[in-house]
């Protein structure tokens, strides 16, 4: 079953300066299964935070459906099961964070000794332990992005939804808070966020929805990535002449030494036999073969430059797979 589901969301602002209205969002559609990570791309402006705010009832599409766990978002009970963390977090600065996360937990109907134990394992948790009795106030950015963690689970949510979680972090904050993710992973909750920071979402995600331009243009399973080579291999060979490297640059995409190796991208696979035979004629040493696997950096960026050059492809349902093998 589904915990998020979106269905054919479309958004529409006013513009003040024509006095018409921008269409933001334009048939958009994802879903999120139980104990999955779904990551959310898409350039500045593309709609991701409009997005994040329908999903969260903080605003109202002007049609489509989000239902989570099959009921509508705007039932305040079905609010309950879903813990948020906006963009950019603003506390109640003269509250200490012990006294902040006891207000978010009430105010999602948590009380009593429950509460307190909640409270000091989630501070527990984000690594602010030597901190709880101080004011927010005194908060570095990545403090209060922390805290803001806290509070967006405090009441154990089915559903957390994350705008920009590792925005302030430091290594050792990223690392902690894609730690206490992938708990909460385990433990089968799901999770939806966005992030700038693709190599995060690499490590975190099982799928991941790019966006552009108000339309999701791609769908892509993490573990795809290592199937979607698009047929190119990488040869590292030691020994290979390097006044002969150019007799092989018509069957590579590139070629790079390092010393007495070098570093063969082979654009087709069926150029790889030859090429490698090539090689050992000619004296070289075959140290690995291996298929190359694109970065979801790569993936993200292709994908939108698609659509900036009027190459549109936009993608729904489930998500293609490409084999590959080398």
């Amino acid at each position: 079953m589904d915990i998020l589901n979106v269905e054919n969301i479309r958004k529409s602002f006013r513009n003040n300066i024509s006095f018409g209205k921008e269409e933001v969002l334009r048939d958009l559609s994802l879903f999120a299964g139980e104990g999955e990570i779904l990551g959310f791309l898409g350039p500045n402006g593309a709609g991701k935070t409009t997005t994040i705010k329908i999903i969260v009832g903080l605003i109202r599409p002007d049609s489509g459906k989000v239902r989570i766990l099959g009921n509508s978002v705007s039932d305040r009970r079905t609010r309950r099961l879903i813990g948020f963390l906006p963009e950019n977090p603003f506390f109640y600065p003269h509250l200490t964070l012990e006294e902040f996360l006891i207000f978010c937990g009430k105010m999602s109907g948590m009380k009593g000794k429950m509460l307190k134990v909640r409270m000091e394992s989630m501070i527990d948790k984000v690594g602010l332990a030597r901190h709880k009795k101080k004011r927010l106030s005194t908060f570095s950015k990545g403090m209060i992005q922390r805290a803001g963690l806290a509070q967006a689970v405090i009441h154990d949510p089915d559903l957390l939804i994350l705008d920009e979680p590792f925005s302030g972090l430091d290594p050792l904050g990223r690392k902690m808070v894609r730690d206490f993710l992938l708990e909460l992973k385990d433990r089968g909750k799901t999770i939806f966020f966005s992030s700038h920071i693709l190599s995060d979402m690499e490590a975190l995600c099982d799928r991941a929805s790019i966006i552009r331009e108000g339309v999701i243009v791609k769908n892509v399973g993490l573990d795809e990535l290592f199937i979607m080579g698009e047929g190119k291999v990488e040869i590292t060979a030691r020994g290979y002449p390097e006044c002969m490297a150019g007799e092989i640059n018509q069957y590579a995409d590139s070629v790079q030494r390092s010393g007495d190796e070098t570093f063969i991208v082979v654009n087709r696979q069926e150029y790889v036999r030859s090429l490698i035979q090539h090689l050992l004629n000619n004296g070289a040493e075959i140290l690995r073969v291996a298929g190359v696997q694109p970065s979801l950096e790569e993936i993200f960026v292709s994908e939108v430059a698609a659509v900036e050059n009027g190459n549109q492809k936009t993608t729904t349902g489930e998500i293609p797979r490409v084999e590959t093998s080398v």
